[in-house]
């Protein structure tokens, strides 16, 4: 019904005004985000990571650091601690911000889709981003994901921008937009090879002039990043890009088994490693970890084939929220925590796949009908791939799909319009308005006519 009615609005043509119609829907953003935070518990959180992040931001405050027990990425912290030192210690103004934030992620929707794709397209990504349970969701979380989810798509925009100016503006901002996300969560770095790929294969420029874009993307990016290295040198040292990954995170190829005992014990042998082993041992050494994929070829596809179905399913399936054992673990701990029913959760899991379902299936005919893909839309496309890849490999929920899925939303809005094009309504409509103007040319040529006998 959403695609219709924005569909129906820009037949008008020239006198339809995009810009009065994104205020609305940037509006409308705004308030729907808006009376959801305000029906959240003020001083409540729902995710137990929000403690640590909490933690973090009043010890900068304080001017102690993160903490000496923090190992976890920087952005968030920072992002929480200047929120404090304006309004406070308020949960609620971090909503407030989140709220912001996820009105420009809109904007950034419809100005991405715009370039890659046509203002029809942008303007229905937009209308379906503005309404998307995910986005709306994130922006009460207390959670490094909205933040995150905007850098990219920050990085994203300038990076098209340098594809469409010469000004070296564009790509110092994507890349630095860039760092600032691959310190709120390093899941960046699945992306970043792909798009250096992406800058050095441009064939309408020499190899030169691609290699030198590739180079200044890459040196502002690792100049964001050098400073919380040098840090984290200091710390563990190692060179730790943003924080400590133990060889406990990765999966235990050489017996899948024991790994799904570990995904369902919430890795907490991870956690037990870091407490007796803060500073790693040799087998977190990257060389090693790549090993074992080398070594077990077979069992390495079986298990990242299993991973992705966990990362593109219809609904989150592996939460440790919905628990009520966590939740009371998390309460004794931190009264701050809100227990939510199991009967909600249900309800979230039917309303997931409700929503979802319809946006796989028209994201894919949108993909198809897209073809073929210029520049613009390959991006869009390997970011997505990228990360669904990178946690493949690792460790896969729905919730690290968050940042991925405006541009699924795109290529979703695309499978809407092409399908719009094709219903009986449209055809009829698009007929109706060939006639009228075939009148309308007919009756003036007429006039013309009479007026020169005249």
């Amino acid at each position: 019904h959403l695609a219709i009615f924005w569909s129906k609005m820009i037949q008008t043509g020239k006198k339809f005004d995009h810009k009065k119609t994104l205020l609305l829907i940037l509006l409308l953003s705004f308030a729907l985000r808006l009376t959801f935070i305000v029906m959240l518990k003020p001083n409540g959180f729902y995710f137990s990571d929000t403690r640590h992040y909490d933690s973090a931001a009043l010890s900068l405050l304080s001017g102690d650091g993160f903490g000496d027990k923090y190992n976890r990425s920087p952005v968030y912290p920072v992002f929480m601690a200047l929120i404090y030192a304006v309004f406070g210690h308020s949960f609620v103004a971090v909503r407030f911000a989140e709220t912001v934030l996820g009105v420009l992620l809109v904007w950034l929707i419809y100005q991405i889709a715009r370039k890659a794709f046509d203002d029809r397209v942008a303007l229905l990504s937009a209308s379906l981003a503005a309404f998307f349970p995910h986005f709306v969701i994130l922006t009460g979380l207390l959670y490094s994901t909205n933040l995150f989810t905007f850098w990219l798509a920050c990085s994203i925009y300038f990076l098209i921008k340098s594809e469409e100016s010469a000004a070296q503006k564009y790509l110092l901002l994507s890349g630095m937009s860039a760092g600032l996300a691959t310190l709120t969560i390093p899941a960046m770095f699945f992306i970043l090879p792909f798009w250096l790929l992406w800058l050095m294969l441009r064939t309408q420029r020499s190899a030169r002039f691609n290699f030198g874009k590739t180079l200044i993307f890459s040196a502002v990016v690792l100049a964001v990043l050098t400073p919380w290295t040098v840090r984290n040198f200091q710390k563990y040292d190692r060179l730790t890009l943003v924080r400590p990954v133990p060889h406990t995170a990765f999966p235990t190829l050489d017996d899948l088994e024991a790994q799904r005992k570990k995904i369902a014990n919430g890795f907490e042998d991870t956690t037990e490693y870091l407490k007796v082993n803060p500073n790693g041992t040799d087998d977190d050494k990257m060389g090693r970890i790549i090993g074992k994929y080398i070594k077990h070829p077979v069992q390495a596809l079986t298990y990242m084939l299993s991973e992705m179905g966990h990362f593109w399913a219809l609904y989150p399936d592996r939460l440790d929220t919905p628990s009520q054992e966590y939740q009371k673990k998390i309460l004794a701990q931190d009264h701050r925590m809100v227990r939510i029913k199991g009967m909600l959760w249900d309800a979230a899991v039917v309303g997931s796949i409700i929503v979802m379902a319809p946006v796989f299936i028209f994201s894919l005919i949108g993909l198809f009908t897209a073809c073929p893909l210029n520049r613009k839309k390959m991006l869009l496309l390997i970011s997505i791939a990228a990360v669904a890849f990178g946690y493949s490999l690792v460790y896969a929920e729905v919730r690290y799909r968050i940042p991925i899925e405006p541009y699924v939303l795109m290529f979703m809005a695309v499978g809407l319009e092409r399908i719009y094009a094709l219903l009986p309504v449209r055809r009829e409509k698009e007929n109706s308005h060939a006639t009228i103007g075939a009148m309308q040319t007919n009756w003036a040529q007429h006039v013309t006519s009479t007026e020169q006998v005249k």
